[in-house]
Order: C-alpha cells, then sequence, then structure tokens
C-alpha cells in the first residue's frame, strides 16, 4: 500500500473545487450541443441528451466523460511543482489557456506530461550523478565506426 501523500490529497480537492468554479462551466458550456433521444416505443423524448465537444479530437461525447483541461499544465514539466501560490494561480488562469477534452483524449495527454515530467527528472539525476553539469545536444552515444 502507497504511503499517504497528504499533497496529493490537497492538489486533488483544490482541482475538485476548480472543476466547479464560473470558468470551467463556462469553458464547458461553450461546447455544449443538445441531441434529440428516444424512448423505446420510438417516441421523442421530453428532454434532450446533451453532448460535449472535444475541442483536441474534434467529435462529441456526453458530458460525463468530459473535462476542463489546461492547455498548459498546472504543474510545469520544466520547474515541476513550485510551491501553493503558483499552483492555485496556474490552476486559475485565463479561459484561453483552457479546453474541453474527452477522457481518451485527456489521458493521453496527462500520459505524456508525466512521462516528461519523470524523464526529465531522472536525466537531471543522471546528469547529477556523472558531475554533468550541462548536455551537449549534439552528443552521440554511438560506439566508435558506427554510422
Amino acid at each position: 500500500m502507497k504511503p499517504f501523500n497528504q499533497n496529493a490529497v490537497i492538489r486533488g480537492a483544490i482541482r475538485r473545487i476548480f472543476a466547479r468554479c464560473p470558468l470551467a462551466e463556462e469553458v464547458m458550456n461553450a461546447g455544449k450541443g443538445k441531441v434529440p433521444h428516444y424512448n423505446k416505443d420510438g417516441s421523442r423524448a421530453k428532454v434532450d441528451r446533451v453532448q460535449i465537444h472535444c475541442q483536441v479530437c474534434d467529435t462529441w461525447g456526453p458530458r460525463k466523460g468530459c473535462a476542463v483541461d489546461h492547455i498548459n499544465p498546472v504543474v510545469s514539466i520544466d520547474e515541476g511543482f513550485v510551491d501553493w501560490n503558483e499552483f492555485v494561480a496556474r490552476l486559475y488562469c485565463d479561459k484561453s489557456n483552457l479546453q474541453r477534452i474527452c477522457k481518451p483524449c485527456h489521458d493521453t495527454k496527462t500520459k505524456k506530461e508525466r512521462f516528461e515530467r519523470t524523464y526529465k527528472k531522472e536525466f537531471e539525476k543522471i546528469n547529477l550523478m556523472h558531475g554533468l553539469a550541462v548536455l551537449n545536444p549534439s552528443m552521440s552515444f554511438r560506439k566508435d565506426g558506427e554510422a
């Protein structure tokens, strides 16, 4: 069992509060569309179904499968978690940094950001272990004589 991580619990609570704020609701409602719904007997239902437009894959899906996402991550890939003031400032950002995103797109984007953040940390550890201050991008890891 994982040890209790108080910071992760607090970050999650703050994100859930953000999901209910007027700005997030405004972004979500901007991509709302109604689709006719029919009963089993073929008659039209009184209430239409609501679908949300994903701005990443340009598809429509149920409201439950969509979220408001930050285009630039709240926890920076380069800096990581800085402090709570920075976290809240980046979370409650301008509307231009927010997008509607479906669950498959959000999972893919989040996985990519986590990989980049983890890769960067591991890369820095290797540099520190080997005393490398800066890695030259033109460095080659090929053996002599390989093309």
